[in-house]
């Protein structure tokens, strides 16, 4: 028996907090393989283990060893699998863990995040997944804001709108029409197009054209300053903002004739 096995061995009599938590790495992984499959095992959701499980996954989940962050992830998966709402409680906290640490890792990882944070959904815990995304969109990394919006995009059309509340998905829009990154841009457009289909183009335009006249009044203020050094800046930018108001006009014209979701 080698070295790393025997180490294995005698780590599986320690309690799961020493083994998720152990200094070697590959005790850690071992540890969420075998919680994994654990969770998967249980089928009555008030198994008294899963309460006491809950409270692991803030830590595990932001491993810096990517390989046991992924092992945690489907273990994580596996629990809420075999969990319902009363798991809620661990809900915030383990959503801005996975938002904070999981996101901008390799795609694999991303996936499994992403299939946490819908999981949360389904467990009804809209408000801390709501609440992470929020934090989500302000990564000063572009790569991880994508896959947050994406997750809100597959949120809404798998849920709708009596689960997914969309006042609060469609304040975040502006915010993302504006960023400097632009696969951030264009993944927004996706999101805008499915809240189109569910409560119609009209309230998307409004808050969207709200934030475009808010930018116009603005440069109206410097224009009637006379002897404005930088005039041709902002003529410059308002022809960037008339060209943004035609080019979201016209995205919204895509959704006009769709029917709602039922």
């Amino acid at each position: 028996m080698s070295e790393d096995e025997k180490l294995l061995k005698e780590a599986k009599k320690l309690p799961w907090e020493d083994r998720l938590f152990h200094k070697n790495w590959k005790v850690r992984n071992d540890a969420n393989i075998d919680l994994a499959a654990l969770c998967g095992s249980i089928s009555d959701p008030k198994d008294p283990r899963l309460r006491e499980f809950g409270r692991f996954f803030k830590k595990t989940v932001a491993d810096s060893n990517v390989p046991v962050q992924e092992k945690a992830l489907d273990a994580l998966i596996a629990f809420l699998k075999a969990a319902d709402a009363d798991v809620g409680r661990y809900a915030k906290e383990v959503c801005e863990a996975v938002v904070a640490k999981c996101l901008i890792r390799r795609p694999k990882t991303v996936e499994k995040a992403q299939m946490v944070l819908l999981l949360w959904v389904e467990l009804e815990a809209i408000e801390a997944f709501l609440d992470a995304m929020e934090k989500a969109i302000k990564n000063k990394a572009a790569k991880a804001i994508v896959p947050a919006i994406d997750v809100m995009f597959q949120a809404l059309s798998e849920f709708g709108i009596k689960i997914v509340p969309p006042k609060r998905v469609l304040k975040m829009l502006p915010e993302l029409f504006d960023h400097q990154d632009q696969n951030v841009r264009a993944s927004s457009k996706g999101l805008m197009l499915e809240l189109c289909r569910w409560i119609g183009k009209d309230p998307v335009k409004s808050i969207l054209f709200e934030k475009l006249r808010d930018t116009m009044v603005l440069l109206f203020y410097f224009v009637i300053f006379p002897f404005l050094p930088f005039l041709h800046h902002v003529n410059m930018m308002a022809d960037l903002l008339f060209s943004k108001k035609k080019e979201l006009e016209a995205e919204l014209v895509i959704v006009s004739g769709t029917a709602k979701p039922t």
